[in-house]
């Protein structure tokens, strides 16, 4: 194994190793190869008590990872805190239970989450800021996204159903789909089973664990997502896989009133990893101070994050 000092690098290994000596899988190998690498370099020692004190924060694990005589962890998963993360899982408020619905407009506020059952028991939970309308005849049953971001578990039924956003319609007769509407740019993943997404140019197959994007004046893009992480949001969390400080802070503040604003380009650029709770932009924003060289300064209405000096 190569180790590497740069100070830049050394947070991010720190968060990693502290994910991994925290999964239920961790070996004894895993121990042999940690201790390899805090001997390696004295500042490996610093970078990882900061991830500790990280974790401890928030009500991880905290239970040192480095006697001599191993112990079994508790279950949090390698995938629950990606790598380099800082271990932020922690569940927002969401609706108690599914709430039985009637034909009609659905919506959440800034920050709120909410599962509804509808008439043909298809199952949808609803994103931060989304607004949904279904309706349903005898030939069909349909959910118009009009903004925001909904999880459809579609009841197996005779009928078809038809989800449209932003001029495109979806159409499958039982799955399990993931789409999101910003303004015109739709993105549609099938989690489980296959839908047929239909434009009024052509139609794509998209088969399970696949994902297309869809935006005016760009070619449509597929791809297979992580799928853990793209349903973090339905447990009040966001996970970010080497994103940058502003595509993070783009998406946590979908989920908040008091925003965070990057005051600087440098900050804007640097990349980070891990899992974060929505709706308390503050503790993202101090543990992004200790991940990362960025300073914070926190206002009545906004935190404002700028490259440290």
């Amino acid at each position: 194994m190569i180790f590497r000092s740069k100070p830049e690098n050394m947070n991010r290994q720190a968060a990693d190793w502290l994910a991994r000596l925290h999964a239920d899988d961790r070996s004894s190998q895993d121990e042999a190869a940690f201790h390899a690498w805090l001997k390696a370099d004295p500042s490996h020692a610093r970078a990882f008590e900061n991830a500790s004190t990280i974790w401890d924060a928030v009500g991880g694990l905290r239970d040192d990872p480095r006697p001599a005589v191993p112990r079994q962890p508790e279950r949090v998963s390698r995938r629950a805190v990606i790598a380099g993360g800082a271990g932020l899982i922690l569940t927002c408020g969401l609706g108690l239970g599914w709430q039985q619905a009637r034909a009609g407009v659905f919506e959440t506020g800034v920050g709120e989450q909410r599962r509804f059952v509808l008439d043909d028991n298809t199952r949808i939970m609803l994103d931060t800021n989304t607004r949904v309308r279904f309706t349903a005849s005898s030939s069909r049953r349909l959910l118009t996204l009009a903004s925001g971001r909904v999880d459809v578990e579609i009841a197996r039924d005779l009928r078809p159903f038809v989800i449209e956003a932003g001029g495109r319609s979806v159409v499958s007769q039982a799955g399990r789909l993931d789409l999101r509407r910003d303004d015109d740019v739709v993105l549609i993943t099938a989690v489980q089973g296959s839908a047929q997404v239909q434009s009024a140019d052509a139609g794509v197959e998209l088969a399970a664990g696949h994902r297309i994007a869809m935006a005016p004046g760009r070619r449509d893009r597929l791809d297979r997502p992580e799928i853990d992480d793209l349903l973090a949001w339905q447990s009040g969390r966001l996970a970010f896989r080497d994103e940058t400080v502003a595509q993070a802070v783009a998406e946590m503040n979908r989920y908040s009133s008091r925003k965070l604003v990057v005051a600087d380009p440098r900050a804007a650029g640097l990349h980070l990893s891990g899992v974060y709770r929505v709706g308390d932009p503050e503790a993202f924003a101090r543990s992004l101070a200790i991940l990362l060289p960025v300073e914070i300064a926190v206002e009545p209405d906004l935190i404002r994050i700028a490259a440290a000096r």
